[in-house]
């Protein structure tokens, strides 16, 4: 009987320690959801780049810039908190072309997670 409880018990720690490993992978701030989306073209010069993360992220340690094709930078404003777990930042009136964003967040976790996300501005002509 003892044996029988033993495995049962080893095989009850390992399942609990792969769900906490499992959610400790997940326990970082990655983005959702992208305004304009990474990878489309988009027709009209966007207002602004809005990112929504997988948890909350804390403002005073995070930043957004989008950059032209030649390394400038086309938003302007300071990072502004839409919701505790959505970010934006204003864009000067872009011209055709390409386009990415580098962001970098400090979520409420303390963790920093960063990536580069890419978009293009068509002329709007067909």
């Amino acid at each position: 009987m003892s044996s029988k409880f033993s495995i049962v018990l080893s095989l009850l720690v390992l399942c609990l320690s792969l769900s906490g490993l499992r959610a400790a992978a997940w326990a970082h701030a990655y983005p959702t959801t992208v305004t304009p989306a990474d990878g489309p073209t988009v027709s009209e010069s966007p207002g602004q780049v809005r990112i929504q993360f997988t948890e909350g992220v804390e403002l005073e340690f995070s930043r957004i810039v989008a950059k032209s094709s030649a390394g400038g930078a086309v938003s302007q404003g300071k990072v502004q908190r839409i919701s505790p777990d959505t970010l934006a930042v204003d864009l000067r009136p872009l011209r055709p072309g390409l386009y990415t964003i580098e962001w970098q967040v400090l979520s409420v976790d303390t963790h920093i997670t960063e990536g580069v996300l890419h978009f293009a501005v068509s002329s709007g002509k067909k």
